[in-house]
């Protein structure tokens, strides 16, 4: 997908919709000068959810109770109407055309962070519609089957909908991405060994003046993508004692000097590219690849 145009009424970032947001691609614009650009900064703090799922209290008993289950679908309904409803006029209002497909597979705008985006989107739907549909008294692996196909209803009404919008399209890299993440709750549930990977997301301030996205979902610049690894249940038991439990292990990915959020500007002095970077720690770090 291109930058698109004014999103800024797109502001449900601490909730559902902001996880949602997370995938669905930069739609912003603003003004911005050569020598602001350069101007990067320093401070940082994290966002992030977790597909720890093993981990959350098994306080639920396995017998579908009607009522519940009925609550559950509508609850899981609304947001997706909410949804629509907020994105509908700053996404999908411009021009439409006959469906048409996109190839953004590599090196596009955002240089694939926006393809992480839209997993960590289409993941953290599942969890939260999983967790309703256990409520509702599924058992665990129903709840995350199901909490991942009302995910990916969701992440395919928006596809969808860019397929008809002249400045958008259908992107079947973006689709591909929401399939993953839609579904990663459940493959990890299926497959312990996967347990031992959480996927992250965190998001480091930078000082663009007058370059800022409008919101954290739009600003690819400063968000990082996380493969944390719980090494303590990597290792052999016996040696588990030696690793100290705080310690994790995280490898990252994320872009710097891609301005997605100015509409139609090129800057030829900066060119976007990635980095990579390894940690020991979850924490703060630029596009580039992190481990």
């Amino acid at each position: 997908m291109t930058s698109r145009g004014n999103a800024a009424g797109v502001r449900l970032i601490a909730s559902v919709l902001l996880a949602v947001l997370a995938l669905c691609g930069s739609r912003a614009s603003a003004e911005m000068s050569l020598t602001d650009s350069l101007r990067i900064a320093s401070s940082s703090f994290r966002i992030h959810a977790t597909t720890e799922w093993n981990d959350l209290p098994n306080y639920r008993h396995e017998r579908i109770v009607p009522w519940k289950l009925a609550t559950a679908i509508a609850g899981v309904g609304v947001y997706d109407l909410a949804f629509y409803q907020t994105l509908k006029k700053p996404w999908w209002s411009g021009e439409t055309s006959r469906f048409h497909v996109i190839n953004d597979w590599w090196g596009g705008y955002a240089l694939e962070v926006d393809k992480l985006g839209h997993a960590f989107a289409a993941q953290s739907l599942t969890l939260i519609s999983a967790e309703t549909y256990r409520w509702a008294g599924m058992s665990r692996r129903e709840a995350l089957f199901w909490g991942g196909v009302s995910s990916l209803a969701t992440m395919t009404q928006i596809e969808v909908l860019d397929g008809f919008t002249t400045a958008y399209g259908f992107s079947p890299a973006d689709y591909t991405a929401n399939i993953v993440g839609a579904f990663w709750p459940l493959a990890q549930e299926l497959w312990r060994p996967l347990g031992v990977v959480t996927f992250k997301m965190s998001y480091h301030t930078a000082r663009f003046e007058q370059a800022a996205a409008p919101n954290v979902i739009e600003d690819y610049n400063r968000q990082t993508y996380w493969l944390a690894f719980d090494v303590n249940r990597m290792i052999p038991e016996p040696t588990r004692g030696w690793w100290p439990d705080w310690l994790g292990v995280a490898v990252g990915y994320g872009v710097t000097n891609a301005f997605t959020y100015v509409s139609h500007r090129e800057y030829n002095a900066i060119r976007p590219h990635r980095s990579y970077l390894v940690t020991r720690r979850p924490a703060h770090m630029m596009r580039e690849y992190y481990v």
